[in-house]
């Protein structure tokens, strides 16, 4: 071979080891960018994230089986499928990969990656020897923390908390991007074993965490579970520094709404009403979840249609949100059919229907229904108007005499219908009513 062959051979398995590293390295980018995707609770994201690691990994290693970096390439094969929950793939991945690594630490990681995949199935006697070997050798870092996670993970479960709870630790403290895992983790197991300290101090954490914000929706349902173990005021209390939770305004502003929600659930009203009115104060998603709860606490008292203007000026400033926009929208529509019903009394019930379905306004709802009833009440759809008012009526003197009115109007369809009696014309009734209804909600 002359200097020249030997040269450009040279080249050539330079350029491909440098493909084979390129394509590893843009393989591992993808798979940190599925794992923030996973931290942040965008599981879609995430799985196609280490979907296109298996592709990408899997390719490379196919491309040189022999090659300097193979073993790497099967680790990260490996961790993908079992992000993908693929149990089976990542086993053989792992394996393959212990078996071809020329380095302590991918043999111990993919040791560890593969008690963690039996862990996942249900199997911790396979797992545990598996994690105790490898968390024996591997220093500090992403590995060791995720192995210390799943330790924790078994030993809490059979009932061994002081191992359980250490792991924990080590796993919060080894690698800043298992921390968030371990808090969530800390918070649930401390619930399911009633510890109320760890409790605490994993949702203590999770408060100080910048990250876990991204997941308000998981932290806040926690917060439920430790309602129903402990109480609302022991769940409320946990969240006593929500307030100053190192979190973007908008998930932070959610939390706080979780723990007026914890407040008022323990009695304490007064607690609950200042934390939504101080949410509601700032600006964003929370804020315009703030003014709808204050909003709809209004017109649950509403009484007459002067108490719904009483709402507008607290969902005005977050007219701009969706949901804001078409509460407006209804209580707009709900003045519109009350005068309307000056001329045409069956708006009244129109306004009745949307005071309470949409608006939540039972009180209201129920005056229009009579309002109606009263003032026509020959018409057919008088007593269905009763049967409505008496539906949102809950002292039982007020149903007392609902039910009165409604024995003098015993062969009405409604009525009858209502008894479990034989209704003749009754779907006559209702098609005209509808009919008419659409004409009234048309103008």
């Amino acid at each position: 071979m002359t200097r020249r062959a030997a040269a450009l051979l040279g080249v050539v398995a330079l350029a491909t080891g440098c493909v084979y590293y390129n394509a590893l390295y843009n393989a591992e980018q993808l798979f940190d960018q599925g794992e923030r995707a996973r931290r942040e609770g965008r599981d879609s994201l995430a799985q196609a994230r280490f979907g296109e690691v298996v592709l990408k990994a899997a390719k490379g290693y196919r491309q040189e089986p022999g090659g300097e970096w193979a073993d790497d390439a099967l680790l990260l094969l490996g961790r993908a499928y079992l992000r993908l929950g693929d149990l089976r793939n990542a086993r053989g991945a792992l394996e393959q990969a212990a078996a071809l690594a020329t380095r302590d630490d991918i043999r111990l990681a993919a040791g560890l990656y593969l008690g963690i995949s039996y862990a996942q199935a249900g199997d911790p006697d396979a797992a545990l020897p598996l994690l105790d070997q490898a968390l024996k050798g591997l220093p500090e870092g992403r590995w060791a923390a995720e192995g210390h996670l799943w330790r924790a993970r078994i030993l809490l479960a059979a009932g061994k908390a002081s191992a359980g709870w250490w792991d924990l630790d080590r796993a919060g403290t080894s690698h800043g991007d298992v921390r968030l895992d371990a808090a969530l983790d800390r918070v649930a197991w401390g619930v399911a074993l009633d510890d109320r300290l760890q409790t605490a101090e994993g949702v203590d954490r999770l408060l100080t965490y910048g990250e876990a914000g991204q997941r308000v929706d998981t932290v806040l349902a926690l917060t439920q579970e430790a309602a129903r173990q402990w109480g609302p005021d022991v769940a409320a209390a946990l969240l006593a520094g929500a307030d100053s939770a190192r979190w973007q305004r908008n998930p932070r502003g959610l939390i706080r709404l979780g723990r007026a929600r914890l407040l008022r659930a323990a009695g304490d009203t007064a607690g609950a009403r200042e934390e939504v009115f101080r949410v509601a104060n700032g600006y964003g998603g929370s804020a315009a979840e703030a003014r709808l709860e204050l909003a709809r606490a209004q017109l649950a008292r509403a009484q007459d249609l002067l108490d719904l203007h009483d709402a507008l000026p607290i969902l005005l400033p977050a007219l701009s949100a969706p949901d804001v926009a078409t509460l407006v929208e209804g209580l707009e529509e709900v003045e519109r059919l009350a005068d309307e019903g000056f001329n045409r009394p069956l708006a009244w019930f129109a306004a009745g229907e949307l005071a309470r379905d949409r608006l939540g306004a039972p009180d209201l709802a129920r005056g229009l229904f009579l309002a109606y009833a009263d003032q026509t009440p020959s018409d057919p759809w008088a007593p269905k108007a009763l049967l409505a008012a008496l539906s949102v009526t809950a002292d039982e003197g007020s149903r007392a005499w609902l039910r009165g009115r409604l024995e003098g109007r015993a062969e009405s369809p409604y009525v009858r219908a209502a008894q479990g009696q034989p209704a003749p014309g009754l779907e006559a009734l209702e098609e005209e009513l509808a009919q008419r209804l659409q004409e009234i909600n048309a103008r």
